[in-house]
C-alpha cells in the first residue's frame, strides 16, 4: 500500500487532510501526503512541522513565482479538432485542465514547502506580511485512475511516459499521470512531447530551474518551520523527502505545466 486515500482516511489523518486542503487551498490531498499517512506518526510529523509556512502564505507566493519562472512556451495548444477526432469532450477537456491545474498548484507548493525539513536556514530573514490569494474555484474531478485498470498496452506506454526524465524512484506513480490515463488516447501524444524535450535537453534545464528556485526559496523559509521531534524513522523520511524535492517534483512540475499548455480548454 503506497498510500491512505482521502476516503479510507479516518480519525486523526482525516483531519489532517482536511486542514491540508483547507490550508493549502487544494480540491485533494497530493499523493506525497497520502503516502506519508503509511507510515506510522509521519504526516502529523511533516504537515505539523510545515503548517505555520503553508499557513502565512509564504510558500503560496514563492510557489506562485516558481510557476511563473518556469518557461513552458516550447509547445503549443492541441486544437479543438485533434480532440474530436480522439473523441475527448468539452467537459473531459475542462477536467483535464482542471486537473492538471490543481496538480501543478500543489507541485510547486510542495518542493518549496518540503524542502525546508532539511534546508540550512538562510542568513536572509523574513520581515514581511504575504498577501493572501483570493480562494480558488474548483470542481468535482474524477478519482484517479487504479492503473490495474490498464490494458496491457496502455500499462507499457503509462510505464514508458513514467520512465522520461526520470532520476530516482519516490516509491509511488505520480498523481499528474494516474489523472490523464482516464483518457488512455492522449498518452501517445503525451509520449512523443516529453521524449522530444527530454531529448533535446529542454526538460533536464527545466528540472534544473525548479530545484534552483525551490531550494533558493526553501532555505529563507527554514527558520519559520516547527520543528518538532520526529518519529522513530524521521531519518528515511528525511531520504524520501530528498528523493521527491530533488528528483521527483522538478520532473513532475515542468511536465504538468507543459502538459497543462497543452492540453487545456
Amino acid at each position: 500500500m503506497f498510500e491512505v486515500t482521502e476516503k479510507e482516511a479516518t480519525g486523526e489523518v482525516a483531519e489532517i487532510y482536511q486542514d491540508i486542503r483547507e490550508t493549502m487551498d487544494m480540491p485533494f490531498v497530493n499523493t506525497i501526503w497520502r503516502n506519508f499517512a503509511t507510515k506510522e506518526g509521519v504526516l502529523q510529523w511533516v504537515w505539523y512541522s510545515l503548517k505555520p509556512i503553508y499557513e502565512s502564505g509564504a510558500v503560496a507566493h514563492y510557489a506562485s513565482e516558481l510557476r511563473s519562472s518556469l518557461d513552458v512556451s516550447s509547445v503549443s495548444p492541441i486544437p479543438v479538432s485533434a480532440f474530436n477526432i480522439l473523441g475527448i469532450s468539452n467537459q473531459d477537456r475542462q477536467h483535464i485542465s482542471e486537473f492538471l491545474d490543481n496538480v501543478n498548484f500543489g507541485n510547486s507548493q510542495n518542493i518549496i514547502g518540503l524542502s525546508t525539513m532539511y534546508s540550512d536556514p538562510s542568513d536572509e530573514r523574513i520581515n514581511r506580511t504575504f498577501k493572501k490569494f483570493e480562494k480558488r474555484q474548483y470542481s468535482d474531478l474524477p478519482p484517479l485512475m487504479d492503473l490495474d485498470m490498464l490494458g496491457k498496452d496502455e500499462k507499457d506506454l503509462f510505464d514508458v511516459i513514467n520512465q522520461i526524465g526520470r532520476e530516482v524512484s519516490v516509491g509511488f506513480p505520480p498523481a499528474l499521470l494516474r489523472g490523464l490515463a482516464r483518457w488512455p488516447k492522449l498518452l501517445p501524444i503525451i509520449w512523443n512531447t516529453l521524449s522530444m524535450i527530454d531529448a533535446d535537453g529542454r526538460l533536464e534545464q527545466l528540472k534544473q530551474k525548479s530545484r534552483d528556485e525551490a531550494f533558493k526559496n526553501s532555505s529563507i523559509l527554514a527558520s519559520q518551520i516547527n520543528r518538532i521531534n520526529p518519529p522513530e524513522d524521521g531519518d528515511q523520511v528525511l531520504e524520501q523527502l530528498k528523493k521527491l524535492t530533488q528528483g521527483g517534483i522538478p520532473r513532475m512540475l515542468p511536465v504538468g505545466l507543459l502538459l497543462h499548455k497543452m492540453l487545456s480548454k
